[in-house]
């Protein structure tokens, strides 16, 4: 039996009479709710397909890449590549950083920077209005 469980083969079983999309889809909740990095879409660290393949053998890697490669095809993700700064393993640990060139990159995928600018007027906006809150309670005293 090696290292794979009874509980593993008999799920790579379910898994594998399932369609392509349902496995897919399955293996992306699976991997949504195991790993914050994915989450809250932070850049991911280069190499992260080997890492996932790894540690999730009961997969077929064909999927795994699959759901990888559709998670950094979303707004949400390219935003934050966009933004640049670190990139995160799976255990949600700093492993590189983003370079310019895919900061740019990110930055000329179709809304990306009008998605960026509102995304900060909107935070800039709370910013103020909760500035402006304190402001006032601090007066009233």
């Amino acid at each position: 039996m090696g290292r794979e469980t009874a509980l593993g083969m008999a799920l790579k079983s379910a898994v594998e009479t399932m369609s392509k999309k349902k496995q897919t889809e399955m293996i992306a909740e699976y991997i949504y709710g195991k790993y914050d990095v994915f989450k809250r879409f932070k850049p991911l660290s280069v190499g992260i397909e080997n890492d996932l393949i790894q540690a999730l053998g009961q997969f077929s890697p064909e999927l795994i890449k699959r759901v990888l490669a559709n998670h950094c095809r979303r707004p949400k993700y390219i935003k934050s590549v966009a933004r640049g700064g670190k990139r995160f393993n799976l255990d949600n640990r700093f492993q590189g950083e983003v370079s310019e060139e895919e900061r740019l990159h990110a930055l000329e995928q179709p809304g990306i920077r009008e998605a960026i600018e509102k995304q900060d007027a909107r935070r800039a906006e709370a910013q103020a209005k909760k500035q402006a809150q304190a402001d006032a309670e601090s007066a009233e005293q």
